[in-house]
């Protein structure tokens, strides 16, 4: 194959890749903004090298024609949870939707690899739309814990380093880790709910602040600067409490407030404000 059309195969693979990071994370986004717990914890993606693809090609023994067929993770999209339950909440989203489809799935999680990898696979097929026309390319989608991906990506150094021969009493250790890695995210689940309660009130938290900010800024335009002072005053003496509970009652008590101001700006004109004498 002529080395310049390289580029022209794996651009519909950079395509589809950037636009499932691009979705993934708005699926995350929704998530905080409608205040609920994110299965995601962070997406990445990547289309692999011609020396990857090629190297992949010699030990499987793929023709060149075959590649696209055969060779299932050119594109490839990487979703770190938090849990492992959340692993199969997220398959389960990706399997609803109508933009791509499942066409395989490979659980690690449940039968394991020997070397210990635990990760969940799923190869889907995304359509593109190149100056071609729509186009179906495989990419495949590694669903994994944050222990998970530590774990792998270093065995994937050391069989890069080994060149897949890794010495035995390295493997012994990686082996260990691999039963470490099942403790630590068996113990992370037994925690799970406290956990998601404690980000949820800190995602709470945080959206009461931004919206407290913004009212007060807001209110510049409708009153006084010493009657505004008097209401930041009173936010940071209910902020230092550190009570969600008061923050909340303040939330609304300040959005009465600030509504009151705005009906009275209005009625003095609109966009008009109150000049202090």
């Amino acid at each position: 194959m002529d080395i310049l059309l390289w580029h022209k195969i794996l651009r519909p693979y950079e395509m589809a890749v950037a636009e499932l990071l691009m979705k993934f994370r708005h699926l995350k986004s929704e998530y905080q903004q409608r205040g609920e717990y994110c299965p995601i914890e962070q997406v990445i993606g990547r289309v692999k090298s011609v020396s990857s693809i090629l190297d992949k090609m010699q030990r499987k023994q793929v023709a060149l024609d075959d590649m696209e067929e055969k060779i299932e993770d050119i594109a490839g999209i990487r979703i770190i949870c938090q849990f492992v339950e959340d692993i199969y909440r997220v398959s389960g989203v990706i399997a609803s939707r109508n933009d791509m489809r499942v066409t395989e799935v490979k659980d690690y999680i449940r039968n394991q690899k020997e070397s210990g990898y635990r990760s969940y696979h799923l190869i889907v097929l995304y359509t593109v739309q190149t100056l071609d026309g729509p186009r179906d390319v495989q990419v495949e989608i590694q669903i994994r814990t944050m222990a998970m991906d530590f774990w792998a990506t270093v065995e994937h150094s050391l069989q890069y380093k080994y060149q897949g021969r890794i010495p035995e009493k390295v493997d012994i250790r990686l082996s260990n880790a691999a039963s470490a890695i099942i403790s630590l995210d068996n113990e992370m689940s037994s925690v799970r709910d406290d956990i998601m309660d404690a980000q949820l009130s800190s995602r709470l938290r945080y959206n009461l602040v931004e919206d407290i900010v913004e009212m007060i800024e807001k209110l510049y335009q409708y009153t006084t600067r010493r009657e505004v002072e008097k209401i930041q005053d009173e936010f940071y003496r209910v902020y230092q409490m550190n009570d969600i509970e008061e923050l909340i009652r303040y939330h609304s008590e300040l959005d009465r407030i600030a509504e009151a101001y705005r009906i009275q700006s209005n009625r003095h004109g609109e966009g008009v404000k109150i000049i202090e004498n």
